[in-house]
């Protein structure tokens, strides 16, 4: 329940001259729990302080009633706002101010009350330069060490003759000190209010990041465990409590793995030297499942090493599997009846027309000729796809590219117009010669079809480094449009009616076959300035 304290110190730092004053004393409204507590630490300082001041006016012979009434007044106002800090932080520029001006002026009236006998007075002054420079604003730490030294050399000043250059020169000393202490505490404060900012930041940062993990691991559709060193559960998903038959409240209760009869098995596993190679760990789980893990160690971590494991079901992997397989044949039916379709239509066309008894021989010629076009088209159709269901990965032989270059040179170069150029003649793939053949036909077959006419309008470069050896094949002929780049390697896309758009799919299935790849760049540079090169690289072996 808020007192007339609370209240009052509310009213104050609502209205304008107290947000005014607030931005000029303190700056920030709501100090952290550090600076609270250390504003706490130095109000019974000074309660500890004016007891021990109160207490030698007392004690002095004779008794200074003045100063035991200032020392006692000192004492009641600091138990005040001792009271008052414990109690909340509302209105904390307020009570900074408070604490500041009580220090001031009774430290100020009960050094001129104990006159030349307390000269150790000026240590007092401490507190309130310290309370400014650590929690005010750069102008209040100045304003209140320069009220000390005004006050040092207004005392001073009223030395009795003789001493007053000393006092004077002694307050002078004193005073700079004081200004130095403001501003070597307000520096401190401001350190370390810009090192709180950044770790309040970072603590953010990282609740942020570890709610999102924890909203991953929970949508996470596989079972993921972390085990420490001795294979106790720290941490799991439902995933994995479903998969390997572990209740809710034993989710990370840092049970040992082998006490849950779904991962008897994966824990016998994980126990074995050498346990944790990188292919998945196969094991039965509950209800006859047929799981799999997967196990990735991890040493770095705060407490010790820790193994993380992806548990997945057998079964679902399959039927995903099943679904894709289905889905990727669905396609591919899909494509070949869409292909199929305009060469039979052709076919049947010229075959209803060539029936016509008004024919002319040259009539029915053209078409018995666009039959055979068709027929060829639906056969060249029919042995791509074949081809495509030979196999996935091969072994291949260390054979020269140059050599099969160069006889398809021979082969299909009608003039100069392929420039073949070698870094390496020596350099080898590993490939099947056949299949490398028929990549290179795919691709100079391409580049021919829309190369000009020109002498070294068809650019082959074989290109080798100790890591990767890229064989290019490019034309002078226009780039292919960027929206239709990315299509360039899908089954039946053709920009030429002619062609069954299988070649590059095809090309980009055989080099895969052989851990190479095959892309499309645009070159720069040469006569037309831009020009578009089909790379195939291939990883060097050592």
């Amino acid at each position: 329940m808020p007192t007339w304290a609370d209240t009052l110190l509310d009213a104050a730092a609502d209205a304008g001259v107290g947000r005014r004053l607030r931005q000029r004393v303190v700056g920030d409204a709501t100090p952290s729990r550090e600076r609270l507590r250390a504003y706490r630490l130095l109000c019974w300082s000074r309660l500890a302080m004016g007891t021990l001041l109160a207490g030698w006016f007392a004690l002095r012979t004779p008794a200074a009633h003045a100063g035991v009434l200032l020392g006692t007044g000192y004492v009641v106002f600091a138990a005040l706002q001792l009271a008052l800090a414990l109690r909340s932080s509302r209105g904390f520029a307020w009570q900074i101010l408070g604490t500041v001006g009580v220090d001031l002026i009774g430290f100020g009236a009960m050094q001129f009350v104990a006159g030349d006998a307390a000269r150790e007075f000026v240590l007092c002054y401490t507190l309130p330069v310290l309370a400014a420079g650590l929690y005010g604003t750069l102008r209040f730490a100045l304003a209140s060490s320069g009220g000390v030294a005004l006050l040092l050399l207004t005392q001073a000043a009223s030395a009795p003759r003789g001493r007053g250059d000393d006092a004077l020169l002694g307050a002078a000393v004193v005073g700079a000190a004081y200004v130095a202490v403001g501003l070597l505490a307000q520096a401190l404060a401001q350190r370390l209010a810009r090192q709180e900012e950044s770790a309040r930041v970072s603590e953010d940062r990282a609740a942020r990041q570890l709610a999102i993990n924890r909203h991953v691991l929970l949508e996470h559709p596989d079972g993921v465990l972390v085990l420490d060193a001795a294979l106790r559960v720290e941490s799991a998903n439902p995933a994995a409590g479903r998969l390997l038959g572990l209740r809710d409240w034993e989710l990370g209760e840092g049970h040992a793995l082998a006490t849950y009869p779904g991962a008897a098995e994966l824990a016998a596993a994980l126990r074995e030297p050498g346990s944790t190679p990188p292919h998945a760990l196969r094991f039965a789980g509950p209800d006859g499942l047929r799981l799999q893990a997967r196990v990735q160690p991890l040493r770095q971590l705060p407490g010790g090493p820790a193994f993380l494991v992806f548990v997945q079901d057998l079964r679902a992997i399959g039927e995903q599997l099943q679904q894709e397989k289905l889905a990727a044949l669905g396609r591919l039916v899909a494509a070949v009846a869409h292909e199929i379709r305009n060469p039979l239509g052709a076919i049947g066309q010229a075959n209803q027309l060539g029936a016509e008894p008004d024919l002319s021989e040259a009539q029915r010629a053209r078409m018995r000729e666009l039959i055979e076009q068709n027929v060829e088209r639906l056969n060249r159709i029919v042995e791509d796809v074949l081809d495509l269901g030979r196999g996935s990965a091969r072994t291949g032989i260390e054979l020269q590219p140059l050599r099969v270059l160069l006889e398809l040179q021979a082969e299909v170069d009608d003039g100069a117009r392929i420039d073949l150029q070698a870094d390496d003649p020596a350099a080898t793939l590993n490939f099947d010669a056949q299949h490398l053949r028929r990549v290179l036909v795919n691709l100079l077959g391409n580049a021919r079809r829309y190369a000009s006419a020109k002498d070294g309008a068809i650019r082959v470069r074989l290109r080798g480094s100790p890591q990767v050896l890229e064989l290019g094949v490019a034309n002078d002929g226009p780039l292919v449009a960027p929206e239709l780049r990315a299509q360039l390697f899908e089954p039946f896309f053709t920009t030429d009616s002619r062609g069954t758009g299988l070649g590059l799919y095809i090309c980009q299935e055989l080099c895969a076959r052989y851990g190479a790849s095959i892309e499309y760049r645009v070159r720069h540079g040469g006569p037309a300035g831009a020009y578009g090169e089909f790379v195939i690289r291939q990883p060097t072996r050592a």
